[in-house]
């Protein structure tokens, strides 16, 4: 369907960095999106890296995002870049959610590939950058436990403005609504 107009179900396009981090949380490759979406890889690398002029493959990529549980978030301001922009897995409000609907969790709190593509860096510029060794980083991005960087690579991210978001289910020991977007 093609879109002419504002209407009331028409979406407003989100930033760049958000369509990466969503792409990262949902462990895709741009080839896989390009596949399930018919939209050219060229098309949403243009649309990751802010050098698209067609809305309507920003549009696509959020509502197929969002179709998998994703969330975004920022705060808009016509005529401006998106503020806060980033995105997270969807999750309850609170512990006690009784509704039965199925949301997504993560054993680990912190996504360092989210935190990684909010940036628009690659793993050797992000170790190069933090002092970390490329394998410590590839092993914090999968999960696993790298107890000498985590902190390095947290603090790191942080710095250069990145907030983590997510909280645990103490009963589970997993983590809901995890993703990253830009502090204030």
């Amino acid at each position: 369907m093609r879109r002419t107009g504002f209407s009331s179900g028409m979406k407003t396009p989100t930033s760049p960095a958000a369509l990466r981090v969503a792409r990262s949380l949902t462990r895709l490759h741009i080839s896989e999106v390009s596949e399930i979406l018919k939209i050219p890889r060229r098309a949403i690398a243009a649309a990751e890296l802010g050098a698209s002029t067609v809305n309507e493959h920003n549009v696509r990529l959020l509502e197929f995002y969002e179709s998998r549980g994703i969330e975004f978030l920022g705060e808009l301001t016509f005529g401006r870049e998106v503020a806060r922009a980033g995105a997270r897995w969807r999750a309850p409000s609170n512990v006690d959610f009784t509704d039965g609907e199925q949301y997504h969790t993560e054993k680990a709190g912190m996504s360092f590939v989210a935190a990684r593509n909010l940036l628009g860096l690659k793993q050797s510029e992000v170790a190069a950058a933090s002092v970390l060794a490329s394998n410590a980083i590839g092993k914090l991005e999968t999960g696993q436990a790298w107890p000498s960087a985590i902190e390095k690579l947290r603090a790191f991210y942080i710095d250069r403005g990145v907030e983590f978001l997510g909280w645990s289910d103490a009963r589970s020991q997993l983590y809901y609504g995890v993703g990253v977007r830009w502090q204030s």
